[in-house]
């Protein structure tokens, strides 16, 4: 976030009331009031960013009084869904209440600084703040601010106290077993056991402290200088259990029998304990692998055995896809977000407020929403003319010296460009075909004397929208000339042979793809003749060979990383540079390096202490993941050269070694695979004797050894077969690293949740061995996850084969509306991971994408910077800002969400 600035709005946070104000809106329409509130949300957001509290505090408030008039409306519960997918659940307007009370306490503060000292009041540290609503603005009950509710009961949440940890402001008292403490506790440095064996009903603090051992007391005894206490156990959720609970006779212990200290804070309970805590902050413990003690449970064990007690509960496939067919084009896709930037809603206001037309007129939404879009398209025409220019000339020039399909790395540059500049325009296309619809609707729907009424306006409309028609197939057309080129190109590829001098100039030229896995293995050392030419060549240390399987490398290792400098480079903003064809592999890694735990995991070198010496890849892979992590954080460079990395992982898969364009998704499951393998070094000891079928599949898979990459990453799916005839159910669990979705068939636009609603739905199968009526039944097959990661990967299955044309690749171009905020994955997991304490909802951070088709195409990743809290374009050695309006489109390819809190971390 920005640097604070300056107060200008007033003296106090009641001189921003009356800019908080909202009109009457109730004969506004529904869609008017969800797209400016969340107009409103996206500005405040905006704001906040930039650092300017008062505004952000302003249009926060009037996002919540928007919200308030939404559900005033009479047409409130016919529009909860729309309501829902705009504007979020009640979670997410908690969080959102939590910013706003932030917020306002620090204005409190500044305003309060102002003041003069000698009156001896201070104005209130917060103001009555309006209630968070629940779907999104269905609760009654006035819901306090997360912070102060948790004060009230004396709980504190694991990202509260993992930021004391960091001030080092906290004393955090473990109250487990010693046991369970000396196999797994926090790394905090004051952080200590009082064994729950020790404690009991009726001790003093001074009769406990004196059973401690002598390092122990010493912790206990800076309980009093601390800024805070924090008790906590295994999974404890509140303070206010009658139980004879360990933590719950410490907290009376100290409140009641602890004369001797006053303490600064009242003391409090972690929620949800240290199960909780290291599944949210695995590398701030000793071992992250552990599990809460259980007791055996026969009668769940059972009931989880069960997963769909009647056929009729289970949602069947061929529902969903008949379902989904007779929606109406109109709604299945949302109009594109227009609303990220405050001009925008400035804009806006000027407008309602000059009366020129009333807002309620469908015609008038459909006009302004074509306005955005003629604006935003003609951007995006003028950059793609430019572009096509270029590339003309390119090919000309190609032509005219006969070079076959060699290109130089900024004449690549250029076709990378376009690929993703016609992409954004097929996605207005898209867009001007739903406004075409709604347009036709429109006229279907209303009486003669309203179309003569606005008949002027419609003419407006449909011209503009035949305008854009033309300028579309312009479009096509150019795309399949340039298709055509290319595969001339690629043609006379195969048969050209360059003449030795430009044999020798592709070779080093360090932008030119390298042609031949011979060759690159040839230039291992730069000649003095090189030197003086000034060619650069990848230099490759032989020490990346693979080893014995019983030596490690301890010598440091020197690496080609070929760094670019750069002025005012922030961390993680660093490109990568494309070694031919090697886009997909760069837009994995800045995916993966902004995975906030695993980017704090190989800069700390922690790492280090977990590397597996044993395994196929011998440690090497984490060893180079490591390296260029921390070089694209270190805030020094432009972008840099993954030439080492790709050495390695070419020893190991062939297909990664030469330059053709690979797939993505194939080279994260592999990369995940070899990760968690370099790292499977966290023994896990089976610590009960009767454990579920789930454990014992999870436990078969990782063969007791776990890792950092399987905490993150890894989760698990059970299957269920149920016999139609017997209903008996055989169940078996599978591990993941992603979920690979199938897109809806012949729909053009569609949203996330019906590609999960489609592999999670029942499936019916022939032929399956019933085990209980001992004959081949049919059945049906349904998928449900047992398991939920704190980091979920969706790939989505754009390339299928096509067998009407000799089986070849085609790629299928849906546009996905997929959720920035709160994925929920509540409605597909089983029985038994729906009473654990883990997350279900999900926030996306990360999405690699990708252009073009199989014959020729181009890999991006958007990024939100834990860091800097915004959105990022990584398009190989250029990183850019992006509006996050512009993070949805019909290029995504692989969808990174993720549970865990963002890590701001200071790296020096």
């Amino acid at each position: 976030m920005a640097q604070l600035k300056k107060l200008h709005m007033g003296d106090r946070l009641e001189d921003l009331q009356k800019w908080t104000i909202i009109p009457n809106l109730q004969k506004t329409s529904m869609k008017m009031l969800l797209n400016t509130a969340r107009k409103l949300l996206l500005t405040a957001e905006d704001y906040r960013l930039d650092g300017d509290q008062e505004l952000a505090y302003i249009t926060y408030m009037k996002y919540f009084n928007m919200l308030s008039s939404i559900r005033a409306k009479s047409d409130y519960n016919q529009h909860k869904q729309s309501v829902r997918q705009m504007l979020g659940d009640a979670d997410s307007n908690r969080r959102i209440m939590d910013t706003l009370e932030q917020i306002s306490t620090s204005l409190s503060k500044r305003y309060n600084m102002l003041l003069p000292r000698s009156n001896g009041a201070s104005i209130s540290s917060t103001l009555l703040l309006p209630m968070p609503p629940a779907e999104p603005v269905g609760e009654t009950k006035s819901i306090a601010p997360a912070a102060a509710q948790y004060a009230q009961l004396g709980v504190i949440s694991c990202e509260t106290l993992f930021q004391r940890m960091q001030q080092k402001s906290v004393l955090v008292m473990d109250c487990r077993s010693s046991g369970d403490y000396n196999h797994s506790h926090l790394t905090y440095y004051c952080a200590f056991n009082v064994p729950e064996e020790l404690i009991s009903p009726g001790m003093s603090a001074g009769k406990l402290q004196a059973l401690l051992s002598s390092s122990d007391k010493a912790s206990w005894a800076s309980r009093s200088v601390k800024e805070s206490v924090v008790l906590m156990d295994w999974n404890s959720k509140d303070a206010q259990s009658t139980s004879n609970t360990a933590i719950v006779t410490l907290l009376d212990i100290l409140k009641n029998w602890d004369p001797d200290v006053t303490y600064r804070a009242p003391i409090q309970i972690l929620e949800g304990g240290y199960e909780y805590f290291i599944m949210m902050y695995p590398t701030h413990s000793t071992n992250p692998s552990v599990q809460a003690p259980q007791q055996n449970n026969n009668d769940i064990d059972t009931i989880d055995d069960i997963e769909y007690p009647s056929i009729s509960d289970i949602t069947m496939k061929e529902d969903i896809l008949n379902g989904s067919e007779n929606v109406p084009k109109h709604k299945q896709r949302p109009s594109i977000n227009r609303a990220s930037k405050p001009a925008a809603l400035r804009a806006y206001d000027s407008n309602h407020q000059s009366n020129q037309q009333p807002l309620d007129n469908p015609i008038n939404e459909i006009m302004r929403d074509q306005v955005a879009l003629l604006q935003r398209a003609q951007q995006n025409d003028i950059l793609l003319d430019n572009a096509a220019k270029k590339w003309k000339s390119i090919i000309e020039l190609k032509q005219l010296h006969a070079e076959g399909a060699l290109l130089s790395g900024s004449e690549q540059e250029v076709l990378y460009n376009i690929l993703q500049l016609e992409s954004r325009a097929d996605d207005y296309k898209m867009e001007n075909d739903r406004l075409r619809d709604e347009l036709d609707r429109y006229k279907d729907q209303q009486p003669q004397q309203q179309l003569q009424n606005d008949a002027e306006t419609t003419r407006r409309i449909e011209f503009n929208i035949k305008e854009r028609q033309l300028l579309d197939d312009q479009h096509e057309r150019d795309r399949l000339e340039r298709e055509n080129q290319l595969a001339v190109a690629r043609e006379a590829k195969r048969h050209y042979k360059p003449s030795a001098e430009t044999k020798t100039t592709s070779e080093d030229s360090p932008e030119s793809p390298i042609n031949d896995l011979q060759q690159q293995q040839q230039q291992q050392h730069i000649m003095p003749n090189d030197e003086a030419k000034g060619v650069t060549r990848p230099v490759y240390d032989r020490s990346t060979k693979p080893l014995d399987r019983d030596v490690e490398t301890t010598a440091t290792r020197v690496r080609d990383f070929s760094p670019v400098v750069g002025q005012n480079v922030g961390r993680g903003l660093t490109g990568l540079k494309n070694l031919g064809n090697t886009c997909y592999m760069n837009s994995i890694l800045q995916c993966l390096s902004n995975t906030p735990q695993l980017m704090e995991f190989c800069i700390s070198d922690k790492y280090r202490n977990y590397i597996s010496r044993r395994n196929k890849t011998n440690g090497q892979v984490i060893e180079e993941v490591a390296a260029l992590i921390k070089e694209l954080w270190n805030g020094q460079y432009k972008c840099v050269a993954s030439r080492d990395l790709r050495y390695v992982v070419g020893q190991y898969q062939k297909i990664f070694r030469g330059v053709d364009q690979q797939d993505s998704h194939e080279f994260l499951t592999i990369l995940m695979d070899w990760l968690h393998s370099d790292l499977q070094t966290l023994n896990v000891p089976r610590q009960r004797d009767v454990i579920s079928a789930s454990e014992k599949a999870w436990l078969e898979f990782t063969k007791s050894q776990e890792s950092l990459i399987l905490h993150l990453f890894y989760g698990q799916i059970k299957s269920t077969v149920k016999c139609i005839t017997c209903n008996k159910e055989s169940a078996t669990y599978e591990c993941f690293s992603n979920l690979s979705l199938e897109l809806p068939p012949n729909a053009n636009l569609c949203y996330l949740n019906q590609c999960m609603d489609m592999y999670f739905s029942g499936e019916k199968i022939h032929g399956w061995n019933c085990p209980n009526c001992k004959t081949k039944r049919d059945a049906i097959k349904k998928l449900d996850i047992s398991k939920l990661p704190p980091v979920l990967v969706v790939h989505l299955k754009r390339f299928y084969a096509d067998t009407s044309n000799t089986g070849a690749y085609i790629k299928k171009q849906n546009y996905l509306q997929f959720p920035l905020d709160n994925l929920e994955m509540k409605p597909y997991i089983a029985r038994a991971e729906s009473r654990t304490v883990t997350p279900k909802t999900y926030q996306l951070y990360a999405v690699s994408n990708h252009y073009g088709s199989m014959e020729g195409g181009h890999y991006t990743a958007f990024c939100k910077s834990a860091n800097y809290g915004r959105w990022y374009k990584f398009d190989d050695q250029i990183v850019s800002p992006l509006e996050t309006s512009n993070v949805v489109s019909s290029a995504a390819y692989i969808l990174f969400y993720t549970w865990l809190p963002p890590m701001q971390l200071s790296l020096s």
